[in-house]
């Protein structure tokens, strides 16, 4: 039997952080390492529930959907910052935000978190992509489309 699979997250900033799926008890307990205490997983849903799911010490939000390269939706992106929300009032709360891999859908999450907090988009979209390499934009336009439609951001002009 392998070992099992280590954590594959990165900060984006003290309070967020983003990276693939914590899909074993190592992977969970390396985020209980970092304090964390929220978990957005943005994968579709599980047959069965993930580690970060069932574990005791963890606030844990499914916020399904497809990598299909369709628009996510206003509220596929209301959920995120719902739940992203409700961990930032809490005090010294820390949020893993993940997909499968940690390249389309978490990145779009995050990137939304980030301007609904007041970030701009080049802010943001820098910021992701810095920190976590394999990080791809694909959801970046739609993440901005959807916020304006939702008045929570003035789209920037090129």
């Amino acid at each position: 039997m392998g070992a099992e699979l280590r954590l594959d997250a990165h900060p984006v900033t003290s309070w967020l952080l983003l990276g693939a799926a914590p899909d074993s008890t190592r992977a969970v307990d390396e985020l209980l390492d970092l304090g964390v205490t929220h978990v957005l997983d943005c994968r579709t849903p599980r047959p069965v529930p993930p580690p970060a799911a069932i574990c005791p010490h963890l606030v844990w939000c499914s916020a399904p959907t497809e990598d299909d390269g369709a628009s996510r939706g206003t509220d596929w992106y209301s959920a995120c910052l719902a739940f992203a929300e409700r961990a930032a009032r809490e005090e010294n709360a820390r949020l893993y935000v993940h997909c499968a891999a940690g390249v389309n859908r978490s990145p779009a999450a995050a990137y939304t978190i980030l301007r609904s907090r007041g970030w701009t988009a080049s802010a943001a979209r820098s910021r992701i992509l810095a920190r976590r390499a394999q990080a791809r934009p694909r959801y970046f336009e739609d993440a901005e489309q959807c916020l304006a439609e939702l008045g929570l951001v003035e789209q920037e002009r090129a």
